[in-house]
């Protein structure tokens, strides 16, 4: 199994937000997409990176896909999420086994929590490349906020397009 690299030519550009971006405090960020979810009913719930997972969970919500590390800011996170798999991603890379993991995922009628191994920071590029349209992937952007993505056609191609400029190593 290989894995896709995130060229530095990329870096700048995934550090802008792709969807709506929710700057107000975590819990009132976390409100604010629970009313989205509820009133889009989307086919899928994705929540990538442990705080922002905290974060819902502390209000009740857990989505259909969890994909964390135990780690925020790159120190350990104490949140404990029982994990249904578990995966290797390495830093700053998008494993051939994480992108497996979510598109399996997906085809599960069941909730899937994934522990990544290394660094989830890049799966919400695949999560949404994968996700059938119509679905929310959600994220933390540190110091910024938290990012909702509505998954429609377009941003499923410029995800796919993103992908298409890594490095497979």
């Amino acid at each position: 199994m290989g894995a896709l690299r995130l060229p530095d030519s990329l870096r700048g550009e995934l550090s802008k937000p792709y969807g709506r971006l929710l700057e107000k405090g975590p819990e009132e960020n976390a409100r604010e997409a629970i009313a989205m979810i509820r009133a889009s009913r989307p086919r899928k719930v994705i929540i990538v990176g442990d705080f922002t997972l905290s974060t819902f969970s502390k209000q009740g919500f857990l989505p259909d896909i969890g994909i964390f590390d135990r780690k925020t800011k790159r120190s350990s996170f104490s949140e404990e999420f029982t994990p249904t798999s578990k995966i290797s991603n390495p830093q700053g890379c998008i494993s051939d086994e994480a992108a497996a993991a979510i598109r399996n995922a997906l085809n599960s009628k069941e909730r899937s929590m994934i522990l990544v191994e290394g660094e989830e920071d890049l799966l919400s590029i695949p999560s949404i490349a994968l996700a059938p349209v119509g679905s929310l992937v959600i994220y933390g952007l540190p110091n910024r906020g938290m990012v909702v993505i509505t998954v429609d056609t377009g941003m499923k191609k410029k995800m796919r397009e993103l992908l298409g400029r890594f490095e497979r190593v």
